[in-house]
């Protein structure tokens, strides 16, 4: 068979890519003409339509491995990489703090940083102990972790919505020998000094700082005021640090604890620089942008990816203390806003406001983040004048890192379908009860194009892209690391989120695997579910889960929204549902909430709610059930539950 030339140049170039990432060169070029033989015209078209997407992800990965192989020689730590931006633009303004329009020149935050460094080694910490930081968004929070770090110091990123036995699990887990909050929040830690204490660790008195501001003491006023202490330190910068390594540990980053009590999750620096690097070069995210940024510091989104487009690559960051949806464009045209970032269902909040002539007055052009949900995707885009919208997907303890770069509504990221040693992701086949599918050998099996799979990344000790440093609770750390995956004792991280690919490698989320449930034979896909609802009712707040019935197989769908019978017309709700959703997936059962709850980066919780189900003696709010013979909502009543758990209403 002869091959035209232009085929053969292409077999040829996709050949050497292989060679270049691990393949051996002659398994690569078999590869690739078997591959061109079987699949003929459907393989060229595919090759170049993805190939020059392919080839520029592949440029940038190569220039993150490199820059990171680079500093781990020279030994570089990230506040070394800050410094150096600060010798580059000492007067540029690295950040302004919405709330108060308070401004911090790199020359400033750094000085700070180097009286928090100097002040907490003159405490006697070490290169190794960690510091807790419970606190809401500040310029200050940057500038300690920054100081902080230059003595070698880890950070543990602490959420500053927990109380209780939350709180004191996140400074625990961390082995934290100090304690550093925000004043608004004296009382939460009040709450739980005493147990801190009587645990060991933290020294009450001596390592328990407010930020500012008069606290409420506790134990006669013994927490110390940490700007009155930093008064008088020496701005210079701290000894050089000995022994220091970029594999070293920088700091905690907490799940959101939406099962159970948050895992430490640990990032070293060169992961934390990797990280902002990824974003820097697949968003364009250049020096003359203005970042804004009003999700929490204590997120990766956050704390990492947004404040390291300042810290390392010489943006400014704007920084609103906490997300206000009626605030949000509003900073943006004051402080006139190039980049945006975003989480969870912020977009959608963004979308429930009224309109506004600062909707479009500003000069937002870019929007990073994850969670845009393809129902509001086009409308977000096209009502607040977004030029682009890049979204990404990746777990903060994981290695599967995807992004979607050219903008394709939905999606969350892109692997090459002709080069798939770009990218360790693979989705891994699942059954209906979210087991991995083995093949007869007892490997695993990856999901067809279109169909669902675990999202797995390939781990790997030698590449820093696909390292699984996993959590500080080694238990919680060998509960995501499958093994014999593909061949003998290779192992991969499993992310627990369910996604499929199309053609064209473009990767879409589905959902949890604890959030998709069966009924009636079908997988039911929550977030689809929640997309749809939101969509009918003006982008409310909607929480989709399974409960179980008795003497039913699976579990069926219910809804919590948040509303009323006067404000939720439940009528009109079924009819478009059942324009929208197969019969099996519109849920069976609504609850009708207050409020919502939601994690500190707005995520809905749901584990609760599932709880709870649907019995009328547990639940506080009305809750209606969709009679199979009426075909319309009914309130719920005893008699009604008692029907359907005996079996005389069949659904």
């Amino acid at each position: 068979m002869a091959f035209p030339s232009r085929a053969l140049v292409i077999t040829a170039v996709t050949a050497l890519f292989l060679y270049v990432f691990g393949f051996p060169f002659r398994a690569a070029v078999g590869l690739c003409l078997v591959t061109f033989l079987v699949t003929g015209r459907a393989y060229l078209r595919l090759f170049i339509k993805t190939f020059p997407r392919d080839l520029w992800m592949g440029k940038n990965l190569f220039h993150m491995l490199h820059y990171a192989w680079m500093h781990k020689r020279q030994r570089k730590i990230l506040p070394d990489l800050f410094e150096e931006q600060v010798e580059r633009t000492p007067d540029k303004m690295a950040v302004v703090y919405a709330n108060d329009d308070h401004r911090w020149t790199f020359r400033d935050l750094n000085s700070y940083a180097n009286s928090v460094a100097n002040y907490f080694s003159r405490l006697g910490l070490r290169k190794g102990d960690t510091v807790a930081l419970f606190m809401e968004n500040s310029p200050e929070y940057i500038g300690l972790y920054l100081g902080l770090w230059k003595i070698g110091v880890v950070v543990a990123f602490v959420n500053h919505n927990l109380r209780h036995e939350s709180l004191t699990h996140c400074v625990r887990v961390a082995k934290s020998r100090a304690l550093v909050f925000s004043s608004s929040l004296a009382a939460a830690v009040a709450d739980v000094m005493d147990e801190l204490e009587a645990g060991g660790g933290i020294e009450v008195g001596r390592m328990c700082f407010a930020v500012c501001g008069e606290p409420a003491g506790h134990g006669g006023g013994s927490f110390k005021r940490l700007d009155q202490e930093l008064q008088g330190m020496s701005t210079s910068p701290p000894p050089l640090l000995a022994g220091k390594e970029a594999d070293d540990k920088a700091c905690f980053v907490y799940t959101s604890g939406t099962t159970g009590l948050p895992k430490a999750c640990v990032i070293r620096h060169t992961r934390f620089f990797m990280m902002t690097h990824g974003i820097h070069l697949f968003a364009a995210v250049t020096p003359d942008d203005v970042v804004y940024n009003s999700l929490p510091l204590y997120h990766t989104s956050g704390g990492i990816l947004a404040a390291g487009q300042m810290l390392f690559w010489g943006s400014t960051l704007v920084l609103r203390r906490k997300f206000s949806a009626s605030n949000f464009f509003v900073d943006c045209v004051k402080h006139k806003c190039t980049v945006m970032f975003h989480i969870g269902e912020l977009c959608r909040y963004l979308m429930a406001q009224p309109g506004r002539p600062t909707d479009t007055q500003h000069c937002l052009r870019l929007a990073i983040g994850n969670g845009l949900r393809l129902q509001i995707w086009k409308q977000f885009q096209k009502r607040f004048f977004i030029q682009r919208i890049i979204e990404f997907y990746g777990s903060t303890e994981g290695n599967v890192n995807v992004v979607n770069y050219k903008g394709t509504p939905g999606a969350c990221g892109t692997v090459s379908v002709i080069i798939p040693a770009l990218n360790p992701l693979k989705l891994l086949k699942v059954d209906g009860n979210g087991k991995h599918v083995r093949d007869s050998n007892g490997y695993c099996v990856l999901a067809d194009v279109g169909e669902r799979g675990e999202a797995a990344g390939q781990i790997s000790v030698r590449l820093t892209h696909r390292r699984f440093d996993g959590y500080e609770d080694k238990k919680a750390t060998s509960k995501k690391v499958l093994r014999n995956v593909f061949k003998p004792g290779d192992e991969f991280f499993l992310s627990g989120d369910i996604m499929k690919m199309d053609e064209e490698g473009y990767v879409y989320f589905c959902d949890r695997t604890g959030d998709t449930f069966r009924w009636k034979g079908e997988n039911v896909s929550t977030m689809e579910v929640e997309g749809v609802v939101q969509q009918i009712l003006d982008h409310r707040d909607v929480t989709v889960y399974g409960v179980e019935v008795p003497g039913m197989e699976g579990r069926a769908g219910m809804a919590a929204i948040v509303g009323t019978e006067e404000t939720v017309n439940l009528a009109k709700l079924l009819q478009q549902l059942s324009l929208s959703l197969p019969a099996y997936a519109v849920p069976l059962f609504v609850r009708l909430s207050s409020s919502a709850t939601t994690t500190g980066t707005l995520k809905l919780k749901k584990v609760d709610l599932r709880n709870e189900g649907y019995d009328v003696d547990k639940v506080p709010d009305p809750v209606f059930f969709l009679h199979p013979l009426l075909k319309t909502y009914v309130s719920l009543t005893n008699e009604l539950q008692a029907e359907i758990a005996n079996g005389n209403i069949r659904l």
